[in-house]
């Protein structure tokens, strides 16, 4: 097991294995690390139905204030770096104090486009200042002429830079018959920060735990949920009760610790439950193996199958990590299995051997044994051959995460077969030994003042404690099945019955198979309830825009190729599928007029980019061979 190694990378796990895109991940990932990291925030009236007018005074000014709100939070970087000076000095990564955006002796975190921060929202149109939100009228005037100028140019009368349209930041917007924006539904809030994951001590439910993550990311967010209301309780603090923000709006979003948020949430939750399910089975297997009585309890064999489960999965971990198979999430559920399967094949042994020692009393234990192995081996080797096939047939899938598990839980379920045999069956004659000294299950070095207890005539028990007056009542299953087959199979109405059963199961199967639809929504993986599913709700249906995608050149000389890229972004801004004002691209804004002449000198053209570019929002769309 010390050889094994996890895989966490999605991308390694769900995308098959000699996909062309793996290779694509591994260029973006080379030469465009990803460095900046967002969130988004939805905001909708407090009070009424979702689709009154949010352009208001009112409305605008609650988002202000939360916005205020959001500027002034402080992270404290020192005790970051105190807390993971076990691992590293990290105090020119997140020493000092940070906010979002920085100033005087503060650090900030926000992504750049230019000299401003990343940050899009209606706010934006105002200028992020109360004086400009005026009247209602003044408030559409705005917009409207926000509206009307061109994309990535100063708005005339407001002297303010459009880096974005009206319907990125607002939605379910109405427009009058001249094409004014007259109202709107919903605010859409976006802010990118800068990114420096590093392995640091973060607090985990409580509990300090080394992982990799930007602290200062985390912190700002873990702040940010609480002030907007999303969540009850503080993320790091549970005694710190979150509040809805004062205002006419309530606020919903995707965080970058959302995912985290959530699905550690829903994870716990669960966790419990798959808690409660192994403890029943537990249960199940301790009280039913065996018995109801002293000597036939079968406590200890229980406890020797509870083992063979647990070496029958370390087994196949050990196994799987020699081969070099790497471990992933969906190996969580091995155990589980494993604990099924393992309980089925005990009661299948103990079952023959029960039936063995009632019909052959004259029999000795290696007897009773070999009988044993013979029928109910047989039997679970039957059903541990076709649970393995199924899963190792399973790892030829191209997708790794799913092959993996497939390798895994079918040497797990060989390894359960083997201890059956080689374990559970050796410790089955030592109990049979013991049962035949008439010794107790729980304490076999006494014996009972009962003699004999035959196997078929059980003579109670309470905690492995003798209690003559609970002499249970053996078999009734036994004779409840029996009573039933009697009518089910022996008499014309039970077959009758039983064929139209099956049938009525049959055909509802098959029409249920015509009308299986596949589909996958993100917000499927969060909880009922979750504020991230409300999110994507609300994104689906006030600002769905489609696909977006990414395009990268491969060592590519600009200046040799400019024709070429001329080529690329006309062929872009042709095609029906694009929306042409969602087209970001360095190339055209550097050169708006594609017939113009170019530089002479590589030198000069080099050098007029380099000057364009670094004072541009697109600077980080160009990698320079020589950054310097």
């Amino acid at each position: 097991m010390s050889m094994q190694e996890a895989e966490v990378d999605p991308a390694r796990l769900w995308v098959p294995a000699g996909a062309i895109a793996l290779d694509h991940q591994q260029y973006t990932q080379t030469k465009w690390p990803s460095s900046v990291g967002n969130m988004f925030m939805v905001a909708m009236p407090k009070e009424g139905a979702l689709g009154s007018n949010v352009l208001t005074p009112s409305h605008l000014r609650s988002m202000l204030s939360l916005h205020d709100t959001l500027m002034a939070i402080e992270v404290d970087g020192d005790k970051v770096v105190a807390d993971s000076m076990g691992i590293a000095n990290y105090s020119a990564e997140f020493g000092g104090k940070w906010t979002f955006t920085g100033g005087g002796d503060k650090n900030s975190k926000c992504a750049k486009w230019g000299p401003a921060c990343a940050m899009t929202s209606v706010l934006g149109i105002f200028d992020h200042d109360e004086a400009n939100i005026g009247t209602q009228a003044q408030i559409l005037d705005r917009i409207n002429q926000w509206a009307a100028a061109d994309r990535e140019t100063v708005v005339p009368g407001l002297n303010l830079y459009k880096g974005f349209e009206v319907e990125d930041v607002v939605g379910g917007v109405t427009r009058d018959a001249n094409g004014q924006v007259v109202s709107a539904e919903v605010f859409m809030w976006s802010l990118f920060f800068t990114k420096d994951d590093q392995s640091v001590m973060m607090s985990e439910r409580g509990r300090m735990r080394e992982q990799i993550r930007d602290p200062i990311n985390d912190i700002w967010e873990a702040d940010a949920v609480c002030h907007v209301g999303v969540v009850e309780t503080h993320p790091y603090d549970a005694s710190q009760t979150c509040q809805a923000p004062a205002g006419d709006l309530k606020y919903t979003g995707l965080f970058g610790r959302s995912f985290g948020d959530e699905f550690g949430a829903a994870i716990s939750n669960d966790i419990s439950k798959i808690g409660m399910a192994y403890m029943l089975i537990i249960v199940y297997l301790v009280c039913c193996l065996g018995k109801r009585d002293v000597v036939h309890s079968m406590f200890a064999v229980s406890a020797a199958v509870l083992v063979a489960v647990g070496l029958s999965f370390t087994g196949a971990s050990g196994f799987g990590g020699l081969l070099g198979v790497k471990t992933n999430p969906l190996n969580n559920n091995i155990p589980f299995l494993l604990l099924g399967l393992g309980v089925d094949d005990a009661f299948v042994l103990v079952a023959e051997l029960t039936r063995h020692m009632a019909a052959e009393k004259d029999a000795t234990v290696p007897e009773l044994i070999s009988l044993t192995a013979k029928t109910g081996g047989s039997s679970i080797l039957v059903t541990s051959i076709t649970d393995a096939l199924a899963f190792l047939v399973g790892a030829s899938t191209v997708l790794p995460a799913l092959s993996g598990f497939c390798i895994y839980g079918g040497v797990s379920v060989i390894m359960c077969f083997v201890l059956q045999i080689t374990w559970v069956l050796p410790m089955l004659a030592l109990n049979a030994r013991r049962a035949g000294d008439n010794r107790y299950d729980c304490a076999c070095c006494l014996k009972s003042s009962v003699d004999p207890h035959e196997v078929e005539d059980p003579q109670g028990c309470c905690c492995c404690v003798y209690i003559p007056s609970c002499k249970p009542t053996d078999n009734i299953m036994r004779r409840v099945m029996g009573r039933v087959g009697d009518v089910t199979v022996k008499t014309m109405p039970g077959k009758v019955g039983t064929i139209a059963i099956w049938l009525a199961i049959f055909v509802v199967g098959v029409y249920g198979a015509f009308n299986i639809k596949k589909d996958f929504k993100l917000e499927w993986f969060f909880p009922e309830g979750s504020y991230v599913r409300t999110f994507i709700e609300v994104n689906d249906e006030y600002f769905s825009s489609g696909t977006r995608f990414s395009i990268y050149t491969n060592e590519l000389d600009v200046f040799a190729e400019h024709e070429n890229m001329n080529e690329l972004a006309s062929y872009l801004n042709k095609q029906d599928a694009i929306r042409a004002s969602s087209i970001s691209n360095w190339w055209v804004n550097f050169r708006p007029d594609p017939t113009a002449a170019m530089p002479a000198d590589r030198s000069q053209f080099y050098q007029d980019v380099w000057d364009w570019a670094k004072n541009s929002q697109y600077r980080t769309s160009i990698r320079w061979v020589d950054p310097k």
